[in-house]
């Protein structure tokens, strides 16, 4: 018995010896329009930045707006085309986040986007409303995966800005898990995933940025921890026009309406199991205005929500959901 057990021992011993020691690599670069950092832990020699920038563009020739042959420009175009699983996926995720949000998250918003002059960098008060709104609907737009072949109904165009990020960081998490990665941190345009630990053992923290005009790094309004789980924030105090009246005109436009909206509350950041379900309740929530969207969020199994608002004296406030304080750095 001594021999046996002297013999396990050995042998568990030259097994943790033989374990390749892990070190961090960060990829980073441009992305879908903005900017990606990601971090994960791997066996000295390994770079998975080939793959991680062939998964990013695969996703902007499927769905950026920017992009004249894209899956989307065609969509929009009135073509029929073949769905990459990919955006089959983020089309049927986005009428399924339509009807949970009651319609305060809507792709279909496209002619809205373009109308008031959003994705041109222009401002436009003069729009007929009532004609665009017969466009907007996800209930109109079919289900990706009933037919091999998908098209647009006559007249409508579809955004999937506000849920293709979180799509992509999913989609490179899922890519790292399946290589047997457990250590990562996977940030597409300011929506993230964690997993695990860096590598000198501390959890990853995520810090959210204050809501001012000015981009000056390292400003949190708080920081968070994250391990198996995603964060997305939205906001408005950076992406605005001034109309001829002096009022701000945010970026978020109201599905219902079809009019930007008009809030006190500046950005929501939601934490969620999915970077994607994140993304589109943090979109959602900036259209519900705070009172709606701390309910809103409340009654979700697995998610929190933390909202900044500008008070009637223009001072900063922040709500949270119950549990929330669960996931902040002390």
């Amino acid at each position: 018995m001594v021999k046996v057990g002297s013999f396990i021992l050995l042998m568990l011993l030259m097994a943790c010896s033989s374990a390749p020691e892990l070190v961090q690599m960060t990829n980073q670069g441009p992305a879908q329009g903005s900017t990606y950092s990601i971090s994960y832990l791997v066996p000295a020699g390994i770079d998975y930045r080939e793959d991680i920038d062939s998964i990013l563009l695969e996703m902007d020739h499927q769905m950026s707006l920017w992009v004249n042959e894209s899956d989307v420009s065609r969509l929009n175009r009135g073509d029929t085309i073949l769905l990459s699983l990919d955006l089959a996926n983020v089309i049927r995720r986005s009428k399924e986040y339509a009807i949970l949000t009651e319609g305060n998250f809507d792709v279909t918003i496209a002619p809205l986007i373009k109308s008031w002059g959003f994705s041109r960098g222009s401002y436009n008060a003069h729009i007929n409303i009532d004609s665009l709104m017969s466009f907007v609907g996800s209930r109109f737009i079919k289900d990706p995966f009933k037919d091999s072949t998908y098209w647009l109904p006559q007249g409508y165009q579809i955004d999937v800005n506000g849920i293709a990020q979180g799509h992509t960081v999913d989609r490179i998490a899922d890519f790292l898990t399946r290589r047997g990665i457990v250590n990562y941190l996977v940030e597409v345009g300011g929506e993230v995933i964690c997993s695990g630990a860096k590598n000198s053992g501390d959890v990853w923290r995520i810090g959210i940025d204050m809501p001012t005009e000015d981009r000056g790094e390292g400003m949190f309004q708080t920081i968070v921890t994250l391990d198996s789980m995603a964060l997305a924030t939205s906001g408005n105090y950076r992406k605005y026009w001034v109309n001829d009246k002096g009022q701000k005109v945010v970026h978020s436009i109201n599905p219902k309406t079809g009019y930007p909206v008009v809030s006190n509350l500046l950005s929501s950041s939601i934490i969620a199991p999915t970077a994607v379900l994140a993304d589109a309740l943090g979109t959602a929530c900036m259209i519900m205005g705070v009172d709606r969207a701390s309910s809103f969020i409340e009654s979700l199994p697995h998610v929190e929500g933390y909202f900044i608002i500008s008070n009637k004296l223009g001072d900063i406030e922040v709500v949270t959901t119950s549990g929330w304080a669960a996931y902040e750095f002390n």
